[in-house]
């Protein structure tokens, strides 16, 4: 029976119970060095530059991506993207399988599906953002203020958000909607279950007020049903990354704040429930029609052991030492960048 994406750490020869737990561990562990190097870098560059911000204002401003101090705001998604390096180094230390299985089930990244999900989630993006702001322009003009002139603080936040959001997205969805998603799947067939659990853990990575969570917990359960019907991360990155260039990109033009949901009502759901809406239609619309793999091949068993038959059971027209020899069937076909399965199958097997 072909494997879903939220059971591949379960359903492969390896499997430990205490691997995944164990991968934790080891994630905290990676994840607090490689964040202590970026503290020191952080110190090295402000002590070393003739900026009027200073070290310990950056400390005080952590978590605030504030995109007037694009500085400040680069060095606050470092801290993010590290979790990329963490997670991958927490699984391929303690396993069960290839770590191509965090992304994929068929273990990589699968680029042309990346790239097509990614203008499929910026228009979606771009349509229902752009058509809020223009309602709220319409409603209560003083909510939104006017695009600054693109001075260079503007363009170099503007480069800042395209180069950089992605990459925040991407380690957020290699951590909830991978590693997590997975760990729970470990635990149940029934994929609702890892859905359900991972999206308030996803929640509570965000200090929003009750409307703004209600939003981050939607998108949640929008990127996890993505990557349990594709068979992978991209789908996820890809709608993460536009909605957040899109809102940052905005911010730097000085039309509103990304971050800030003071205001936030329940009419400000209704453009995140559309887009996520339109994400997952044409999304699966698009994996019908180009066949993406959303499931793992079974992996192939080992031939049992043959043990040599009985006389009786020996061939009548082969003399009785003749040696006797089975031919394994192929195994199925499988795209030729598919790593190793994990576990103990005999080389040739594949």
């Amino acid at each position: 029976m072909a494997t879903p994406y939220h059971r591949l750490a379960r359903e492969t020869p390896a499997y430990a119970w205490w691997r995944l737990p164990l991968a934790a561990l080891v994630i905290a562990a990676t994840y607090l060095g490689l964040s202590l190097l970026l503290v020191a870098g952080a110190a090295v560059w402000f002590a070393t530059t003739s900026t009027s911000r200073s070290f310990d204002r950056w400390l005080d401003a952590v978590g605030d991506l504030d995109l007037r101090h694009v500085d400040y705001f680069v060095l606050d998604l470092l801290a993010i993207v590290l979790l990329i390096p963490a997670v991958l180094l927490g699984v391929l230390a303690t396993g069960p399988r290839p770590i191509g299985y965090l992304t994929s089930v068929a273990g990589r990244m699968r680029w042309s599906w990346l790239g097509v999900t990614a203008l499929i989630a910026s228009a979606v993006s771009l349509v229902t953002i752009g058509c809020s702001v223009v309602v709220t322009e319409l409603t209560d003009p003083s909510e939104v203020s006017a695009p600054a002139h693109l001075d260079s603080r503007i363009v170099i936040a503007l480069v800042a958000v395209l180069l950089v959001v992605p990459f925040q997205a991407a380690a957020e969805e290699y951590l909830f909607r991978g590693y997590l998603l997975q760990l729970v799947g470990s635990w149940s067939r029934f994929a609702v279950v890892p859905v359900v659990v991972t999206t308030p853990l996803f929640v509570a990575g965000h200090g929003y007020g009750l409307w703004g969570l209600l939003d981050v917990a939607l998108f949640g359960l929008t990127a996890a049903i993505l990557t349990i019907r594709t068979g992978g991360l991209e789908a996820a990155i890809a709608a993460h990354a536009a909605n957040n260039v899109v809102l940052f990109a905005l911010d730097a033009l000085g039309v509103l704040s990304a971050t800030d949901d003071s205001g936030a009502g329940p009419v400000d759901l209704v453009p995140s429930v559309v887009a996520s809406i339109a994400v997952l239609a044409l999304v699966e619309r698009a994996a019908r029609r180009r066949g993406i793999q959303r499931t793992r091949e079974p992996i192939p068993e080992p031939p049992a052991p043959m043990w040599p038959p009985p006389p009786w059971a020996m061939p009548q027209h082969l003399p009785q030492h003749a040696p006797q020899h089975v031919v394994a069937p192929p195994p199925p076909a499988l795209h030729p960048d598919t790593p190793d399965y994990p576990g103990d199958v005999p080389p040739g097997w594949r």
